[in-house]
């Protein structure tokens, strides 16, 4: 029987350059269902209350959406808001994607935004450009980063992914996995391919380690 496909709603837009319109394209690829919660004319000024939230995280498996998100605008800053406590409230998981923004100045500022909705977060994952710059911020070392933020946020994954290295690093609450992936890809695909397998693999220590190898065509 064929697999019924993964289900992601993207808080990016259609052909954007923004890191979660990146990783949700790259799901579409592979074959992932996406609905953009904002189209590309709209991502300026507009009125976030009239997203339908219900019917757009109804039925999904992850929201996609980044830490740029609350530097973009203020209509952008309150939908990011908004998609995280609809998400909790649909039972849709979220995967949040931390960058280093154009402006590396207002790095802490995102990430500030981000602790604050830390426990609404089921999958977090740092970009390598990020992972020093966020240790300095916490006073902690980059190779303990990952395993600190989950154990005190209490976010059941946490995750990076080195692309000139090929190695992908997951903390989860059974432990640490660190697996060599096989091609050369870039950080977004390996984590729409991460996404995609995790909800078809399971969340248990070895499967886990499966889906990060993202062997997924």
């Amino acid at each position: 029987m064929e697999k019924a496909p993964i289900r992601i709603a993207g808080l990016g837009r259609i052909g954007g350059s923004d890191v979660a319109s990146l990783v949700t394209e790259e799901a579409i690829g592979i074959g992932a269902e996406v609905d953009f919660i904002v189209e590309s004319d709209q991502y300026g000024e507009f009125n976030q209350g009239l997203i339908d939230w219900r019917t757009v995280l109804g039925n999904k498996h992850w929201l996609v959406l980044s830490s740029e998100g609350p530097l973009v605008g203020d209509s952008m800053k309150a939908a990011w808001g908004s998609s995280l406590t609809f998400a909790e409230l649909e039972g849709c998981k979220t995967a949040m994607i931390v960058v280093v923004p154009s402006e590396a100045d207002r790095l802490e500022e995102s990430w500030g935004s981000i602790i604050d909705r830390i426990r609404q977060i089921s999958l977090l994952f740092i970009s390598n450009e990020a992972l020093e710059e966020i240790s300095k911020i916490e006073e902690t070392r980059s190779n303990l980063l990952l395993d600190e933020i989950r154990d005190r946020g209490a976010v059941p994954i946490v995750c990076t992914f080195d692309p000139t290295k090929g190695v992908a690093e997951v903390s989860h609450s059974m432990g640490r996995d660190v697996v060599e992936v096989e091609g050369e890809m870039g950080s977004e695909r390996w984590l729409a391919g991460f996404l995609c397998a995790l909800p078809t693999s399971g969340y248990g220590a070895s499967s886990v380690a499966i889906a990060a190898m993202s062997l997924l065509e």
